[in-house]
């Protein structure tokens, strides 16, 4: 007869409890898998496997121990039974091995599930076939069905809940579903067995045998050591959890030092803001900069997951709240787990901000500079969320990381800002110096012309003492053919002398570009002899020592003249009873100067036997506007000029002094490997007898000079057309086209400069000469141009003429 039984309903809730624990406890092993490698993957793989296999195992025999038939006594086959428990173990392990943890992939989550699904049936099935009881066994094939769809269905979708992340409620729903589909599967398959009596039984009596005591005992060692797991499993999970918190933070640290190192400013706070916001698993992250003038927060940085908005633009800052904003500039880090029920969050502005938004829970770190909020990052999350202690600490060390780099994207936009600028300031200040420098060497050299015009106004008399004399005696004595010559050979002499002493004057008195060249320092001292020795006057002796083998120098010819001649004033004043000034030049080999780099340099010393310097007047030297003069007697600047122009050719000063025994003042030039420009070669007198006659057009305002040349040319049979001044050219010019023009530079109206251009225009080809005695040569040559020929006036008839051979006038 077919024999029915019943449940023991304490005993079937427990079964059910077993089977949730186990899953829990396998499931939250297994998943440390997905996190370690070699041994220790093998080790969570039995531990699991004993979990959850062990509990299947014991979850099937208390479901047994439940059931109860009437007067049938039953026991079990011990070998079959530890069979039934070592496939429990076997199939579990093999089903959490073959699965993908980390990509879940279709094919290994489908083989997991059918090999635990099947080693569930194999144990439940083979549990059954251990069973001894008065009673053939058979099943339902619709049930035994269910039952195995059950089983395999159920470990495929525990499977996949389990493997998606490593969150609680995921690992809970995925237990229970495991635990529902081991209790679903028995039942379904208690449900499908037939139990046929093959003997007559007691239907009054019935109970455990002494074969359900042992299994009893067994099952219950199984279910504490299960509990065991299950309790240890959560303790290592939470500890676990915190090594995992641990590597992630540390993970992150790196990845936002890599993103920080090297990146645009922009580009790297918008990867740390997706990192952050992975990290935190919130909804959006970012930046927001404080204008304090317009009281708005810009929003330039912004990560969203694709849930929310991103927030970007221009906000003010009374939208978040007067209360947060306030927190926030007293550089407060503002939690807020819910913005619709906080205190701080209670304003109307800062709720309906945070609607509009979509926003509910927010996390923000000020950064604070010179007193004013500039800068915060934030976290906001669409949801109420319980912010962890730990998480804010360790945002907030992620906002230090990255303020630092803010700042210093602040301190590139004003360097930027700066940069943009410097070019124009450093030409306009550059500028500035240049046309100071160039002042203040101008005003010494006519300083040093006022030193210098009462010491030459007795040669000048002496000069005009002699052409007097000889144009007198011409005068007196006309007949005299030879007495002539010899006075005007005599007056001739004494103009020569005037001209070299005007000349001297002119070159440093005129405005004159500073330009570093290469020349020969010997050459530009030499001719400042007899200039000197007038300057000095009789009391003093003047001795030269000019290096016998001078190299060049760069350096400006002009700027060593007048280093020369004011260190030679300043030294005269120093010895107003007399003395010797000694001007001499060698080459010295320098290195380790402080100043100047290691090389040879050209020294320029010019000592004297005067009265000398203190240690006090020594170092205060070289400073502008110091002087020991009395006042209206000295600027000051002699030598912080001659100083700067030293350094200008990468040069310096030095100062020897002794009080009561005399100064020396050595002048380091650099030396050059460039060669110096060929000295002006003199004229010499050329036979031009047998030239042929020219025409010559003569440009010049001054009556007396125009008659002088015009009469000179003339006597050589050339022809001459007067014009005096530019109008008068070049009507004459229309008239008749000469072979060269003679001009004269400063003339009223129209002067050389103009006119010479009017002629390059309308008769180009045509020689020009210009022959004047402007002082600025450089003002001619940037008139004219640098290819202007110049006569400059006093000149000779011999002079003139080989210039105008040299224009190529002559057929």
């Amino acid at each position: 007869m077919i024999m029915t039984g019943t449940h023991d309903s304490n005993l079937v809730i427990l079964s059910i409890l077993i089977a949730m624990f186990a899953s829990f406890s396998g499931l939250s092993l297994a998943m440390r898998m997905r996190a370690s490698t070699g041994w220790m993957r093998r080790l969570w793989l039995g531990a699991a496997a004993v979990a959850l296999g062990g509990g299947i195992w014991s979850m099937h025999f208390v479901a047994m121990l439940a059931y109860s038939m009437p007067g049938m006594e039953m026991s079990f086959d011990l070998a079959l039974t530890l069979t039934s428990f070592a496939i429990a173990l076997a199939f579990t392990g093999a089903g959490f091995a073959v699965m993908d943890w980390r990509t879940m992939a279709a094919g290994r989550l489908a083989a997991a599930g059918l090999l635990m699904g099947s080693g569930v049936l194999a144990m439940h099935y083979l549990g059954m076939a251990a069973m001894r009881i008065a009673a053939d066994l058979s099943y339902d094939h619709g049930w035994l069905g269910i039952s195995i769809f059950i089983a395999i269905g159920a470990a495929t979708a525990a499977m996949w809940l389990a493997a998606r992340d490593q969150k609680l409620s995921h690992r809970l729903v995925a237990s229970a579903v495991m635990g529902l589909a081991i209790a679903g599967m028995h039942y379904a398959g208690m449900r499908a067995a037939i139990f046929t009596s093959t003997s007559l039984v007691d239907m009054t009596t019935g109970g455990a045998s002494l074969g359900q005591t042992y299994l009893a005992i067994l099952i219950s060692a199984i279910t504490v050591l299960i509990l065991v797991m299950a309790l240890s499993s959560a303790a290592v999970e939470r500890l676990f959890q915190g090594f995992v918190r641990r590597e992630a933070r540390i993970a992150l640290r790196l990845r936002i030092a890599d993103a920080l190192r090297g990146r645009d400013t922009q580009e790297a706070l918008q990867e740390v803001a997706a990192l952050m916001g992975t990290h935190f698993n919130v909804t959006r992250t970012g930046y927001g900069q404080l204008d304090p003038i317009e009281d708005i927060f810009e929003y330039d940085v912004c990560w969203t997951d694709g849930t929310v908005p991103p927030l970007l633009g221009r906000y003010p800052a009374e939208a978040f709240g007067v209360k947060i904003v306030a927190a926030l500039s007293a550089g407060q880090t503002v939690v807020i787990d819910d913005l619709l029920d906080a205190e701080l969050s209670d304003e109307a502005k800062t709720r309906e901000t945070a609607q509009s938004v979509d926003t509910r829970a927010i996390l923000v770190v000020p950064f604070v500079r010179d007193g004013r909020l500039s800068t915060i990052v934030y976290l906001n999350d669409r949801d109420h969320r319980a912010w962890q202690r730990q998480d804010i600490a360790f945002m907030e060390e992620i906002a230090e990381r990255t303020r630092l780099v803010i700042e210093r994207a602040a301190v590139e936009e004003k360097l930027r800002e700066l940069n943009a600028t410097l070019e124009e300031r450093v030409e306009t200040r550059t500028r500035e110096l240049r046309e100071a420098q160039e002042a203040l060497l101008h005003s010494q050299k006519l300083e040093a012309v006022g030193q210098l015009v009462s010491g030459m106004a007795h040669d000048f008399n002496n000069v005009l003492a002699a052409i007097v004399g000889a144009f007198d005696l011409i005068r007196r004595r006309p007949d005299e053919p030879d007495r002539v010559r010899h006075y005007a050979e005599a007056g001739l002499e004494a103009a020569d002398r005037g001209a070299k002493l005007t000349a001297q004057l002119l070159a440093f008195a005129r405005a004159q570009r500073i330009q570093l060249t290469p020349l020969i320092v010997c050459d530009i001292i030499r001719p400042l002899h007899n200039l000197l020795a007038r300057t000095l006057g009789p009391m003093i002796r003047l001795e030269f020592a000019l290096n016998p083998h001078p190299v060049p120098v760069l350096a400006d010819a002009t700027q060593i003249e007048m280093m020369v001649l004011n260190l030679a004033i300043n030294a005269r004043d120093a010895m107003p009873d007399g003395g010797t000034l000694r001007v001499s030049t060698t080459v010295r080999n320098i290195s380790g100067h402080p100043e100047v780099d290691d090389g040879e340099y050209v020294e320029i010393a010019v000592g004297d036997t005067g009265a000398g310097m203190d240690e006090i007047t020594l170092r205060r030297a070289m400073e502008p506007f110091f002087t020991t003069k009395p006042v209206g007697k000295g600027t000051g600047l002699g030598l912080a000029q001659i100083y700067g122009s030293a350094r200008q050719a990468g040069g310096t000063v030095h100062i020897d002094s002794t009080l009561g025994q005399g100064t020396t003042v050595r002048v380091l030039m650099p030396c050059t490997d460039e060669e110096p420009n060929d000295p002006v070669q003199a004229v010499t007198p050329v036979d031009f007898a047998g030239t042929g006659s020219i025409k010559i057009l003569l440009v010049d305002d001054d009556q007396d000079v125009r008659s002088m040349i015009a009469s000179a040319l003339e006597c050589q049979g050339h022809y001459v057309t007067q014009a005096e001044n530019g109008d008068a050219a070049l009507v004459a010019l229309e008239e008749n086209v000469p072979d060269i023009a003679i001009i004269d530079f400063a003339m009223p109206g129209m002067n050389g400069a103009e006119l010479a251009k009017c002629i390059e225009l309308r008769w180009p080809g045509l020689p020009i000469l210009f022959a004047s005695g402007f002082a600025d040569t450089d003002a001619v040559e940037q008139a004219v141009g640098s290819r202007a020929k110049i006569l400059r006036k006093p000149f000779r008839v011999d002079e003139l003429l080989m210039a105008i051979h040299r224009l190529g006038a002559f057929a």
